[in-house]
């Protein structure tokens, strides 16, 4: 089949070998990890975090006693605020 434009292979030309790859193990060039001071840090609280524990039951204890004695009180107005606030920085 003859293909107008293309010219025939011309010839095939060597290909040049590599060298091997030595894989030999040089005690200078080991691999090494450095952590920053505020990556240990850093996971440190995260332990420390995950050591606390899910539900603080002093504060439990001292709201349920509040609730009992009725002096626990709620700021509705400063709650729907909160709320608020907290949906217009989420969309951003």
């Amino acid at each position: 089949m003859k293909i107008d434009g293309i010219s025939p292979v011309s010839g095939l030309h060597p290909i040049s070998k590599t060298s091997p790859v030595s894989r030999e193990n040089k005690s200078s060039e080991q691999d090494k990890v450095a952590v920053s001071d505020n990556a240990q840090v850093f996971q440190k609280l995260i332990q420390k975090a995950k050591e606390l524990p899910d539900i603080r039951e002093d504060r439990v204890k001292a709201i349920t006693e509040q609730i009992a004695r009725g002096d626990f009180s709620l700021d509705s107005d400063s709650i729907a605020e909160s709320m608020l606030s907290s949906d217009e920085t989420e969309g951003k």
